[in-house]
């Protein structure tokens, strides 16, 4: 490989890990986010001591709230609660910190963040609640967890979906049981006319679309 090669490889190798966040900087926010990745609860505090702001952003617009959420780490979310976070910010994409949680499948976080007065049903940049997220991939015990906390199972986005016509387009039986079992509306068609089972039906799941017409094997 030529020398021009070369540092056409090295560059492109030092932009893909900036693009991915591997590459640190000295920001607030950049230590803030190390010391999260890392799983440090000792330096998040000597950094919270050192006043670097609790709800620091870094350019997806996380705080290390939401960091730590992806992370399942409940013992950070703690010490970030104790000094006065604010569980409901949203980053870029309207997220919360309970979105990152339910859609990284972090059932502990989801559950200590639902106790510590998440909202339930925020909104995000598709207007999904984090129940949407957690039906639509199956995640059935995060769905509990929500529906326990007050998580409206009859919410629909901007096109009119609700969560169990969500998990009837990916098949998600056990969802679908959950949040009939609470009181999900069979009847409610999205915007494209479409109730749940006409949904599960289009999308390859004739057996959840019997179930839900209510149709015996």
């Amino acid at each position: 490989m030529s020398k021009i090669g070369e540092m056409s490889t090295a560059v492109f190798l030092l932009l893909s890990l900036a693009a991915c966040g591997q590459l640190e900087g000295n920001t607030p926010a950049d230590k803030m986010g190390k010391a999260v990745r890392n799983d440090s609860v000792s330096a998040v505090k000597e950094l919270l001591a050192d006043a670097v702001p609790v709800d620091v952003r870094n350019k997806a617009g996380w705080t290390p709230l939401m960091l730590a959420a992806s992370r399942d780490n409940t013992d950070i979310i703690k010490v970030l609660l104790e000094n006065k976070a604010e569980i409901n910010l949203r980053e870029n994409k309207k997220q919360t910190a309970l979105h990152v949680a339910a859609r990284w499948s972090r059932l502990e976080t989801v559950k200590y963040l639902l106790v510590n007065g998440a909202n339930p049903d925020p909104r995000d940049y598709l207007s999904w609640t984090p129940m949407m997220w957690s039906a639509l991939q199956g995640k059935t015990e995060i769905t509990r967890a929500l529906i326990e906390s007050g998580a409206s199972v009859n919410i629909s986005d901007a096109d009119g979906n609700t969560p169990l016509i969500l998990a009837a387009w990916r098949g998600k039986s056990d969802d679908a049981d959950l949040l009939l079992a609470h009181g999900a509306d069979l009847s409610h068609a999205n915007k494209s006319g479409l109730d749940a089972a006409a949904v599960a039906e289009k999308n390859g799941y004739p057996e959840l679309a019997a179930k839900l017409r209510g149709e015996k094997p």
